[in-house]
């Protein structure tokens, strides 16, 4: 046996003969795994009897081996070789505080191959496009120091045709300026990277493992779920985890864990701490084992919360398959148990993603495809759902006491009552739109958002499965075995199906699913009927001014009018956007103005005055401010709190 290297591949010479391309050869020393190759000169290989009759066979093969093993001819010889099966990234900055961070991407090609780059239009968690290529500059293909013609197909489509077999570099610049959880920054003292932001899908090699390589200083130190091969490297399986793998490599890291059954779950803060750091521990282990109890398992060794702390204010999270990333400011509010209530609050949203979302998925993710929009009907058991046992999971692990939680379904129930999305989209139609205005506040009164009515609609599933014997947390573990698990994916149909047969196919169900998918149905009437069940009345009173109740009109504390409630009167004569300036000839002050049998307003619309009379408004009140208050106790309540068995 003969080895030689030529064209950036390792190549191991095993046949000693010349043979004809008509011939078979028989290989026998080697698995029959299925293989790709690169080569030109085609001819019949039976590896173990697995027949493969040409190049463009053997690139059709999925490969799960670590190396691919190909036939090339050399001096009328044909010699079987192989090559490591894996992409390489290089990332460095020539300057921190530019945002720019330097990419090479090195990949094996073989002659004539046509290699397509595709980059993320969106990511993960957020299905709105975000466009990553837009900041992207100085994209450029290399071949042996010599430049490579390339072309762009789409906005976010590259491609290059090799010339021949070897390795082959593309560099290009990514402008890391984003704070947020899905997002890439670059300062003086960090470099935390979304791969989703920049990393190329090569659709021709999309399984392929990728080794990832980034210079960073030696103070810093790393959080990131990818598997670590080197002081400053880590392997990715493939794209797909690639993307769904951040990373966090900063001078003022600070690392703590705690175990749960047999997994170590991380807490890396970045940014000032202003909590007693055990007791939040504590939290986090108690809810964890919560969840983990409610699906019967937890697949994973490790998994990791990365903690952006920030000076300012912000709150976002992302979940990942191993990890989330959540950022939160200002750091020193944290001193507050309120806001300290916010960042544990998202952080048991976002594990309970690690099931629902990132293992749970509609069939419309299964895989995901970032190259255009995904649309989906089903945000009520993405966010919705997530939302809503993100928040019960504290309540049952004995961080909320019930008045906690009931002052955070309150503000749910309150969200609910301000606006009238409901009227014209149900929760799936706002889900399919979430592309067009799901992350903005849209025209008024058009959607609803699938966080915030999706936690309601949840609230009203669970009481009814625990009336008829079940619960939404058992519906979930259901969901988790059949279609977690298993990789499959599921419809909305699937839900359903669930939901009735874990009713006892009630005909309450059947009646509310009914009404949640439909447009028109006021939800408030089903919340307040389910509660009552539980010794919680849903009461309304009108104390926040005769403008807001009496008149319909919602504005600032300046007087610039944000709200028109679509049964006033005012609805007819006022605009949004207006800017009250008097009325009834005094300037204005919500606090000083009174109950009257007529106003007139004087208002200033976009740079024109205008003088509005309006009369009592016989559809009066309006907006109504929601109270929830503990009347009784109740077994249902118990059962649901977890304190009776289901």
């Amino acid at each position: 046996m003969s080895s030689f290297c030529s064209s950036g591949f390792q190549y191991s010479s095993t046949i000693g003969s010349r043979h004809s391309k008509s011939e078979t050869v028989f290989v026998s020393s080697f698995s029959t795994r299925r293989l790709k190759c690169s080569f030109h000169d085609a001819m019949l290989l039976n590896l173990d009897a697995f027949l493969i009759h040409s190049p463009e066979d053997f690139l059709q093969k999925d490969c799960k081996d670590r190396h691919l093993f190909f036939i090339y001819k050399r001096d009328n010889y044909f010699c079987f070789g192989s090559r490591e099966k894996k992409m390489h990234y290089q990332i460095s900055r020539q300057s921190n505080c530019s945002q720019y961070i330097d990419i090479c991407l090195e990949i094996n090609c073989y002659a004539d191959q046509v290699v397509h780059l595709q980059l993320a239009a969106w990511r993960p968690g957020r299905y709105e496009l975000a466009n990553y290529a837009q900041k992207i500059r100085g994209f450029n293909v290399s071949f042996e120091g010599k430049p490579i013609g390339w072309s762009k197909k789409s906005k976010d489509l590259w491609l290059f045709q090799a010339i021949e077999a070897g390795t082959y570099q593309i560099k290009y610049q990514f402008y890391c300026n984003q704070m947020d959880a899905g997002g890439s920054w670059s300062d003086d003292t960090q470099l935390y990277l979304n791969f989703s932001n920049f990393a190329f899908d090569v659709l021709e090699i999309q399984d392929e493992k990728i080794n990832i390589e980034i210079k960073i200083p030696e103070t810093y130190q790393v959080a990131t779920s990818m598997e670590k091969t080197g002081k400053n490297s880590w392997n990715a399986q493939n794209y797909q985890s690639l993307m769904d793998s951040p990373l966090l490599a900063s001078i003022d890291l600070k690392h703590h864990s705690y175990q749960v059954k047999n997994s170590t779950f991380h807490l890396w803060f970045n940014g000032e701490i202003h909590f007693e750091v055990d007791y939040f521990i504590n939290v986090f282990r108690k809810f964890t084992e919560k969840q983990i109890q409610a699906f019967g398992e937890f697949p994973a060794e490790n998994y990791h919360f990365i903690f952006q702390l920030l000076p300012y204010k912000h709150y976002h999270g992302v979940e990942h398959a191993f990890s989330t990333v959540i950022t939160f400011g200002p750091a020193k509010s944290l001193k507050e148990k309120k806001e300290l209530d916010e960042l544990i609050g998202v952080s048991s949203h976002e594990l309970y993603h690690f099931w629902n979302v990132c293992r749970i998925r509609p069939k419309e993710m299964r895989p995901y495809d970032l190259s255009k929009e995904t649309y989906l009907d089903s945000g009520l058991v993405l966010e919705g759902v997530t939302t809503y046992m993100g928040d019960l999971f504290l309540l049952k692990s004995g961080y909320f006491a019930l008045e906690d939680y009931l002052k955070i379904l309150q503000k749910q129930t309150q969200k609910e009552i301000d606006q009238f999305g409901w009227r014209n989209q149900s929760i799936l139609d706002s889900s399919l739109d979430l592309w067009l205005d799901g992350y903005k506040a849209g025209i008024p009164d058009k959607k609803v958002n699938i966080y915030n009515r999706g936690v309601l609609i949840s609230l009203c599933l669970d009481l009814i499965l625990h009336k008829n014997g079940s619960s939404l947390s058992r519906v979930m573990k259901f969901m988790w075995e059949r279609f977690g698990k298993s990789g499959s994916g599921y419809s909305m149909t699937d839900f359903y199906g669930l939901l009735k047969t874990e009713s006892g196919h009630s005909q309450e169900m059947k009646d509310f699913i009914e009404l949640f998918s439909s447009p028109g149905k006021d939800l408030l009437p089903e919340l307040q009927k389910q509660l009552a069940w539980m010794g919680i009345a849903l009461t309304f009173d009108y104390t926040s001014g005769p403008l807001l109740h009496h008149w319909g009109i919602r504005c600032e504390q300046e007087g610039k009018v944000t709200h028109i409630h679509p049964e006033s009167m005012a609805y007819f004569s006022m605009m949004i956007g207006d800017k009250i300036l008097s009325i009834n000839q005094k300037p204005f002050s919500p606090e000083a103005l009174q109950v009257e049998e007529c106003l007139i307003i004087r208002v200033d619309r976009f740079g024109r005055e205008l003088i509005i009379n309006l009369q009592k408004d016989p559809s009066a009140p309006f907006y109504p401010i929601v109270n929830l208050l503990i009347t009784t106790s109740t077994f249902l309540r118990e059962k649901w709190m977890g304190n009776q068995n289901i």
